[in-house]
């Protein structure tokens, strides 16, 4: 009941942020925020001049083709854009019971439900007391990535990397995942999976990341730009050497550590960290660990801890496990969303 509840309350606060959207965007001075940038962001392919930088051509190709086919099918309209914006939110969050039933996740509803609700998803995906919250270039991301967690358990994981593969191709969040893969086939010497491996997860890499490099005009300024530039000053003082000796600090830190235990799930979520460690440097935005919180209902100990307390009169016990830690981990993530605005920008 108390699932059902919160899918409900979930799915009813996404229709009224769209209908307050609307409302407030009434008034053509207020800003439609990133939402308005997606828009407009594939401009300067129609024009020839392939700016790739902050506002302009600052995603992977496969991304900005996703956006040329929403904006086509928006016929020019950014109000139309918006409510695919949030259809795609919508349905991407609801897929996700697909992915917690083919994990066998206890309390299917209730966990779906505690998602629909999770403040580090909702205020990062949907809200902006400003503008508007909509980032339709992550449920792209989503799409293909909760595609990849769906097929996961399957035996043949075939698909599981064609879709992590995409993943990899819409935004960069699982990039270190694919070198993790690679060297994980290498040391248990499976040269079978190895080749199913190249196969369905190389080949969508190749298509959308390096073959670009051949036929993008300055394509290689997009990749260029988010080791130069930040929109924090003093960030942009740091040395490039610096900001890769954290990268690779932490990414063979795992590798030398975890990598032989590791299975491919927390290998997929773990590259989310890894990449964070680069792209803050551009941008200080905590957002770029929302996908932290699918794992955090994923995982298999559902019951971390136990807290037995006997009086008299009253016998509690209360259990802590993986969804309620995920939960207060997201509350934490807000307010560290929150501070980094207050004190930072």
């Amino acid at each position: 009941m108390l699932g059902l509840l919160l899918i409900i309350i979930g799915i009813s606060i996404r229709i009224f942020m769209l209908i307050y959207y609307y409302i407030v965007h009434l008034d053509p001075s207020v800003s439609w925020g990133d939402l308005r940038i997606n828009f407009n962001t594939t401009n300067t392919m129609f024009t020839g001049e392939w700016i790739w930088a902050p506002t302009k051509l600052e995603y992977p190709p496969l991304t900005l083709y996703l956006l040329v086919f929403f904006k086509f099918i928006s016929f020019g309209s950014l109000e139309l854009f918006a409510f695919y914006a949030f259809l795609l939110e919508l349905l991407v969050s609801l897929s996700f019971y697909f992915v917690l039933k083919k994990f066998n996740v206890p309390n299917i509803i209730l966990v779906l439900g505690v998602f629909l609700v999770n403040p580090f998803i909702f205020l990062n995906n949907v809200f902006s007391p400003l503008n508007c919250g909509y980032h339709i270039t992550d449920s792209f991301f989503y799409i293909f990535l909760i595609l990849s967690l769906f097929y996961y358990l399957d035996e043949n994981k075939s698909k599981f990397y064609l879709f992590s593969g995409l993943t990899m191709c819409t935004k960069w969040f699982t990039l270190p995942a694919a070198p993790y893969f690679f060297i994980k086939f290498l040391l248990e010497k499976d040269w079978k999976e190895m080749k199913k491996f190249i196969i369905f997860l190389g080949v969508p890499i190749l298509i959308f990341l390096v073959s670009p490099l051949l036929y993008l005009p300055n394509y290689i300024d997009l990749y260029t730009g988010w080791l130069s530039g930040s929109n924090i000053p003093i960030f942009n003082e740091i040395s490039i050497f610096v900001k890769l000796g954290l990268f690779l600090a932490i990414f063979l830190g795992y590798l030398i550590i975890r990598i032989k235990k590791a299975d491919f799930l927390e290998i997929t979520f773990f590259s989310i960290v890894v990449m964070f460690s680069i792209m803050f440097w551009r941008r200080l935005y905590v957002r770029y660990l929302t996908p932290l919180v699918l794992y955090g209902h994923l995982k298999t100990n559902e019951n971390i801890f136990t807290i037995d307390i006997d009086f008299k009169i009253i016998h509690v016990n209360f259990r802590v496990g993986n969804n309620l830690i995920t939960y207060g981990f997201s509350i934490l993530g807000c307010l560290a969303a929150i501070a980094i605005i207050i004190f930072i920008f």
